[in-house]
């Protein structure tokens, strides 16, 4: 299966689900270990943000997913971009085995929020396929906590993570970039360039097989390149879309040449283009480029009007001459 993860089924002490803990894959493999083989009404108790928590598993099928969960706010991975590309790792082991490792979430009302496994579910909804959620009692720290762990394995994009840090610098830090650089450990061109990257219409992000095929130093490209040509470049998407609806396939690199060379070409054929403008009858100028063509009709315009500016063409003459 394409890209799909490695699943070591070991079964190590469970490390608690913290967010700036080592690295996440060890720590889902361990969960994974553990929780993989639970059916429905299980439970287990597993430490989330230091504080045990009891989970129990339940099973929702295929059709009723989309009517009795949705994914909790603070998950930054986009749901609109998850596609059947986009889940190509996951939809071909969903038809032949299922669901094999539970999503977490929690209960509340009468839905189901989902903190890690927004990609299980939207597999599951695709394929009809019987939804597997291992529900705790959570608190919003505990669920986020969840998020950053199964993003942390299935990385998001540099779009999706730019949207969360726009979001983080408006809302928390009034602006203040080192400040969130500070809060989220990375560098400010890191931020920055994600930020540029979330500026992109989500028309170009949905062009790639997953969103994360677009890295941030392209996707800042491109958004650089597009900047105060929107139009032109959601017209190139167009193009390039109704390929893919019609059966063609684009690799990351050519998407990304095409718009760039498509926004380069657009403008130049723009400033290359004839404009004309008709002061008056028998007075009309035609701009190609730099260029500019007068073009008078001495029977249509009075002689005074000729004499001056033909004086005004003099005067810039004598002014160059000297």
């Amino acid at each position: 299966m394409k890209r799909a993860p490695v699943i070591t089924k070991s079964s190590p002490a469970v490390t608690s689900a913290n967010s700036t803990a080592a690295p996440a894959a060890p720590m889902v493999d361990s969960l994974m270990s553990r929780v993989g083989a639970m059916a429905k009404g299980n439970a287990i108790t597993l430490p989330v943000c230091g504080r045990e928590v009891r989970f129990v598993l339940e099973t929702i099928p295929g059709e009723n997913i989309e009517k009795t969960t949705r994914v909790w706010g603070g998950n930054e991975r986009d749901q609109d971009l998850l596609t059947k590309q986009a889940l190509d790792d996951l939809i071909p082991s969903f038809l032949v085995t299922g669901q094999q490792n539970p999503a977490f979430g929690r209960k509340v009302n009468d839905s189901i929020e989902v903190a890690d496994g927004s990609r299980r579910r939207m597999a599951a909804i695709l394929t009809a396929t019987e939804y597997r959620i291992l529900i705790g009692d959570l608190d919003d720290e505990q669920m986020d906590a969840l998020c950053k762990l199964g993003n942390d394995y299935r990385p998001t994009s540099a779009y999706e993570r730019g949207k969360r840090y726009s979001q983080r610098l408006a809302n928390e830090f009034n602006g203040n970039l080192t400040a969130l650089a500070d809060a989220e450990h990375v560098s400010r061109k890191i931020i920055s360039r994600c930020i540029n990257v979330s500026r992109l219409p989500k028309e170009v992000i949905a062009l790639f097989s997953h969103p994360g095929e677009l890295s941030a130093r392209a996707g800042e490209n491109l958004q650089k390149t597009y900047s105060g040509k929107e139009e032109i470049l959601l017209e190139k998407v167009r193009i390039l879309s109704e390929k893919q609806q019609a059966g063609g396939l684009l690799e990351a690199d050519s998407i990304i040449n095409f718009l760039t060379k498509a926004v380069t070409e657009s403008e130049d054929s723009r400033s290359l283009s004839f404009v004309k403008r008709e002061f008056l009858p028998g007075a009309v100028a035609q701009y190609k480029g730099n260029k500019v063509i007068f073009n008078l009709d001495r029977s249509k315009l009075p002689e005074n009007c000729i004499e001056k500016i033909e004086e005004m063409l003099e005067q810039l003459q004598a002014f160059q001459s000297r």
